[in-house]
Protein backbone atom coordinates (compact mmCIF):
# COMPACT_ATOMS: atom_id res chain seq x y z
CA UNK A 1 0.00 0.00 0.00
CA UNK A 2 1.51 3.57 -1.23
CA UNK A 3 0.17 6.36 1.29
CA UNK A 4 -3.11 4.28 1.23
CA UNK A 5 -3.39 3.48 -2.42
CA UNK A 6 -3.76 -0.12 -2.37
CA UNK A 7 -1.16 -1.37 -5.42
CA UNK A 8 -3.34 -4.15 -6.75
CA UNK A 9 -2.08 -6.00 -9.25
CA UNK A 10 -3.32 -9.52 -9.14
CA UNK A 11 -5.53 -9.61 -12.40
CA UNK A 12 -7.12 -7.41 -15.17
CA UNK A 13 -9.24 -4.43 -14.46
CA UNK A 14 -12.98 -5.02 -14.48
CA UNK A 15 -13.72 -1.50 -16.28
CA UNK A 16 -13.42 -1.80 -19.96
CA UNK A 17 -12.04 2.05 -20.71
CA UNK A 18 -10.54 3.94 -17.34
CA UNK A 19 -10.95 7.40 -17.70
CA UNK A 20 -13.80 7.79 -19.53
CA UNK A 21 -16.23 10.81 -18.61
CA UNK A 22 -19.18 9.03 -18.46
CA UNK A 23 -17.50 6.55 -15.38
CA UNK A 24 -16.80 9.91 -13.66
CA UNK A 25 -19.02 10.71 -10.97
CA UNK A 26 -20.39 14.24 -10.83
CA UNK A 27 -19.81 14.78 -14.54
CA UNK A 28 -22.37 15.56 -16.90
CA UNK A 29 -21.31 13.85 -20.34
CA UNK A 30 -21.32 15.75 -23.95
CA UNK A 31 -23.89 14.70 -26.66
CA UNK A 32 -22.63 16.84 -29.19
CA UNK A 33 -19.02 17.05 -31.17
CA UNK A 34 -18.50 20.50 -30.19
CA UNK A 35 -19.28 20.17 -26.67
CA UNK A 36 -16.87 16.82 -26.76
CA UNK A 37 -14.10 19.53 -28.17
CA UNK A 38 -14.49 22.17 -25.47
CA UNK A 39 -14.46 19.16 -22.88
CA UNK A 40 -10.69 17.70 -23.77
CA UNK A 41 -9.48 21.16 -23.67
CA UNK A 42 -10.93 21.75 -20.00
CA UNK A 43 -9.46 18.36 -19.13
CA UNK A 44 -5.98 19.23 -21.21
CA UNK A 45 -5.56 22.23 -19.33
CA UNK A 46 -7.01 21.09 -15.90
CA UNK A 47 -4.19 18.39 -16.39
CA UNK A 48 -1.72 21.14 -16.74
CA UNK A 49 -2.98 23.12 -13.43
CA UNK A 50 -3.26 20.06 -11.37
CA UNK A 51 0.79 19.13 -12.42
CA UNK A 52 1.76 22.55 -11.45
CA UNK A 53 0.24 23.16 -8.40
CA UNK A 54 -1.69 19.87 -7.18
CA UNK A 55 -4.75 19.74 -5.86
CA UNK A 56 -4.46 22.91 -3.54
CA UNK A 57 -3.27 24.79 -6.24
CA UNK A 58 -5.92 23.70 -8.51
CA UNK A 59 -8.43 26.38 -9.18
CA UNK A 60 -11.41 26.35 -11.80
CA UNK A 61 -11.14 30.00 -12.77
CA UNK A 62 -6.75 29.18 -13.95
CA UNK A 63 -8.34 26.05 -15.58
CA UNK A 64 -11.05 27.86 -17.78
CA UNK A 65 -8.27 30.82 -19.11
CA UNK A 66 -5.74 28.12 -20.23
CA UNK A 67 -9.17 26.20 -21.70
CA UNK A 68 -10.59 29.30 -23.40
CA UNK A 69 -13.83 28.28 -21.09
CA UNK A 70 -16.59 30.14 -19.14
CA UNK A 71 -17.26 29.22 -15.76
CA UNK A 72 -20.55 28.86 -16.69
CA UNK A 73 -19.56 26.19 -18.88
CA UNK A 74 -17.36 24.06 -16.52
CA UNK A 75 -19.92 24.19 -13.62
CA UNK A 76 -22.76 23.31 -16.42
CA UNK A 77 -20.49 20.00 -16.93
CA UNK A 78 -19.07 19.70 -13.66
CA UNK A 79 -21.14 19.81 -10.10
CA UNK A 80 -17.61 20.88 -8.32
CA UNK A 81 -14.07 21.28 -7.96
CA UNK A 82 -13.94 17.69 -6.86
CA UNK A 83 -15.54 16.55 -10.02
CA UNK A 84 -13.20 17.86 -12.04
CA UNK A 85 -10.30 17.42 -10.45
CA UNK A 86 -11.74 13.80 -10.49
CA UNK A 87 -12.54 13.58 -13.97
CA UNK A 88 -9.18 15.22 -14.97
CA UNK A 89 -7.25 12.57 -13.06
CA UNK A 90 -9.15 9.97 -14.76
CA UNK A 91 -7.88 11.79 -18.08
CA UNK A 92 -4.81 11.37 -16.84
CA UNK A 93 -4.99 7.71 -16.02
CA UNK A 94 -6.25 6.60 -18.96
CA UNK A 95 -3.77 8.73 -21.26
CA UNK A 96 -0.76 6.62 -19.14
CA UNK A 97 -2.52 3.48 -19.87
CA UNK A 98 -2.79 4.30 -23.84
CA UNK A 99 1.10 4.86 -23.72
CA UNK A 100 1.65 1.92 -21.56
CA UNK A 101 -0.05 -0.48 -23.77
CA UNK A 102 1.82 0.67 -26.73
CA UNK A 103 5.00 0.56 -24.90
CA UNK A 104 4.43 -2.88 -24.38
CA UNK A 105 2.52 -4.05 -27.58
CA UNK A 106 4.61 -7.18 -29.37
CA UNK A 107 7.56 -6.27 -31.89
CA UNK A 108 10.81 -7.32 -33.35
CA UNK A 109 12.38 -5.25 -31.37
CA UNK A 110 11.33 -7.28 -28.00
CA UNK A 111 12.12 -10.60 -29.59
CA UNK A 112 15.48 -9.54 -30.53
CA UNK A 113 16.39 -9.13 -26.58
CA UNK A 114 17.99 -11.62 -24.32
CA UNK A 115 16.10 -11.87 -21.70
CA UNK A 116 18.15 -10.27 -18.86
CA UNK A 117 17.89 -7.60 -21.63
CA UNK A 118 13.99 -7.40 -22.29
CA UNK A 119 13.44 -7.16 -17.93
CA UNK A 120 15.65 -4.32 -17.81
CA UNK A 121 14.63 -3.03 -20.93
CA UNK A 122 10.76 -3.36 -19.59
CA UNK A 123 11.79 -1.62 -16.58
CA UNK A 124 13.64 1.25 -17.36
CA UNK A 125 10.66 1.86 -19.51
CA UNK A 126 8.15 1.81 -17.06
CA UNK A 127 10.89 3.75 -14.74
CA UNK A 128 11.09 6.71 -17.77
CA UNK A 129 7.30 6.89 -18.21
CA UNK A 130 6.49 7.65 -14.97
CA UNK A 131 9.75 10.22 -14.78
CA UNK A 132 8.67 11.99 -17.47
CA UNK A 133 5.02 12.81 -16.06
CA UNK A 134 6.84 12.92 -12.61
CA UNK A 135 4.89 16.43 -11.86
CA UNK A 136 1.62 14.83 -12.86
CA UNK A 137 2.00 11.24 -10.92
CA UNK A 138 3.50 13.14 -7.96
CA UNK A 139 -0.32 15.15 -8.21
CA UNK A 140 -1.96 12.31 -8.68
CA UNK A 141 -0.56 10.20 -6.17
CA UNK A 142 -0.08 12.69 -3.39
CA UNK A 143 -4.06 13.24 -3.90
CA UNK A 144 -5.12 9.69 -3.96
CA UNK A 145 -3.46 9.49 -0.73
CA UNK A 146 -6.93 10.74 0.74
CA UNK A 147 -9.41 10.55 -1.88
CA UNK A 148 -10.82 7.14 -1.76
CA UNK A 149 -12.60 7.75 -5.57
CA UNK A 150 -9.32 8.54 -7.19
CA UNK A 151 -7.91 5.64 -5.36
CA UNK A 152 -9.88 3.16 -6.78
CA UNK A 153 -10.14 4.90 -10.42
CA UNK A 154 -6.37 4.74 -10.29
CA UNK A 155 -5.83 1.03 -9.05
CA UNK A 156 -8.54 -0.08 -12.40
CA UNK A 157 -6.04 1.83 -14.50
CA UNK A 158 -2.72 0.64 -12.42
CA UNK A 159 -3.77 -3.10 -13.05
CA UNK A 160 -4.17 -2.21 -16.51
CA UNK A 161 -0.91 -1.04 -17.17
CA UNK A 162 0.32 -4.12 -15.28
CA UNK A 163 -1.35 -6.42 -17.76
CA UNK A 164 0.62 -4.72 -20.39
CA UNK A 165 3.50 -5.01 -18.59
CA UNK A 166 3.30 -9.01 -17.74
CA UNK A 167 2.20 -9.50 -20.92
CA UNK A 168 5.02 -9.04 -22.60
CA UNK A 169 7.60 -10.30 -19.76
CA UNK A 170 5.63 -13.44 -20.03
CA UNK A 171 7.18 -14.05 -23.65
CA UNK A 172 9.76 -15.62 -21.87
CA UNK A 173 8.28 -17.42 -19.27
CA UNK A 174 10.06 -20.33 -19.93
CA UNK A 175 13.00 -18.93 -18.67
CA UNK A 176 11.86 -17.83 -15.06
CA UNK A 177 12.43 -20.68 -12.51
CA UNK A 178 9.07 -20.29 -10.81
CA UNK A 179 5.83 -22.34 -10.16
CA UNK A 180 3.97 -19.52 -11.19
CA UNK A 181 5.78 -16.91 -13.40
CA UNK A 182 2.62 -14.73 -13.97
CA UNK A 183 3.02 -14.11 -10.14
CA UNK A 184 6.40 -13.45 -10.06
CA UNK A 185 6.23 -10.85 -12.75
CA UNK A 186 3.29 -8.98 -11.62
CA UNK A 187 5.04 -8.99 -8.32
CA UNK A 188 7.85 -7.43 -10.08
CA UNK A 189 5.33 -4.88 -11.55
CA UNK A 190 4.08 -3.90 -8.08
CA UNK A 191 7.59 -3.91 -6.71
CA UNK A 192 9.00 -1.56 -9.26
CA UNK A 193 5.84 1.03 -9.35
CA UNK A 194 6.27 1.51 -5.51
CA UNK A 195 9.78 2.28 -5.96
CA UNK A 196 9.30 4.44 -8.93
CA UNK A 197 5.81 6.13 -7.01
CA UNK A 198 8.00 7.16 -3.96
CA UNK A 199 10.70 8.61 -5.39
CA UNK A 200 8.84 10.61 -8.19
CA UNK A 201 6.68 11.91 -5.24
CA UNK A 202 9.66 12.63 -2.75
CA UNK A 203 12.59 11.48 -4.53
CA UNK A 204 15.11 14.17 -4.19
CA UNK A 205 14.47 14.97 -0.93
CA UNK A 206 15.13 11.39 0.25
CA UNK A 207 17.69 10.67 -1.68
CA UNK A 208 19.57 13.44 -0.36
CA UNK A 209 18.92 12.51 3.18
CA UNK A 210 20.36 9.22 2.49
CA UNK A 211 17.06 7.09 2.94
CA UNK A 212 16.56 5.71 -0.73
CA UNK A 213 20.38 5.89 -2.45
CA UNK A 214 20.16 5.86 -6.01
CA UNK A 215 16.70 6.17 -7.98
CA UNK A 216 14.66 3.13 -8.96
CA UNK A 217 15.60 3.85 -12.82
CA UNK A 218 19.18 2.66 -11.92
CA UNK A 219 18.56 0.16 -9.19
CA UNK A 220 15.15 -1.40 -10.15
CA UNK A 221 16.73 -3.85 -13.16
CA UNK A 222 19.13 -5.67 -11.43
CA UNK A 223 16.63 -5.99 -8.65
CA UNK A 224 14.18 -6.84 -11.25
CA UNK A 225 16.55 -9.23 -12.68
CA UNK A 226 17.59 -11.10 -9.69
CA UNK A 227 14.14 -11.38 -8.80
CA UNK A 228 11.88 -13.15 -12.56
CA UNK A 229 15.59 -15.47 -12.94
CA UNK A 230 16.40 -16.64 -9.64
CA UNK A 231 14.78 -19.42 -8.18
CA UNK A 232 12.31 -19.09 -5.26
CA UNK A 233 13.00 -20.65 -2.46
Amino acid sequence: MFFGWQVSVGGAASCCDTGTVQETSGVRAPRQARSQRTLERVLEAGAEVFAAGGYDGFTIAEVCRLASSSTGAVYTRFENKDALVRAVHDHIMADMVRVVAALYAPSPAWEALTTPQLIEHAVRLLADHFRERSDMVRAVVLRAAVDSVMRASGAAAIRRMADAFTARLLDRAADYPHADPEAAVRGVFGMVFEAISWDVAFGAEFREAGALGAPPDERMPAVARMVLLTAAE
